[in-house]
């Protein structure tokens, strides 16, 4: 069994974990971690993701968001 690698983000606490092929895995953001990081209320997070403005998966009744496609998301926008 190989042994999984884990990196730990100061600013949010979220881990990433590399794979057995080591292939680093995204880890998805709840909407309090996109508020936080985006300095936003989770309601305005809802909403954009209701609306399409922000990339987001919905699992069940609940977002999720990839924090890589958040971050491409800013760094497009300038």
């Amino acid at each position: 069994m190989s042994q999984t690698n884990e990196i730990l983000e100061t600013s949010h606490a979220i881990t990433s974990v590399a794979d057995e092929s080591g292939v680093l895995c995204d880890p998805l953001w709840t909407v309090e971690d996109v508020a936080d990081y985006l300095k936003l209320q989770p309601e305005t997070i809802r909403s954009m993701a209701r609306r399409g403005e922000l990339p987001a998966l919905k699992i069940g009744k609940v977002w999720r968001f990839q924090k890589h496609a958040i971050h491409e998301m800013l760094v497009s926008m300038y």
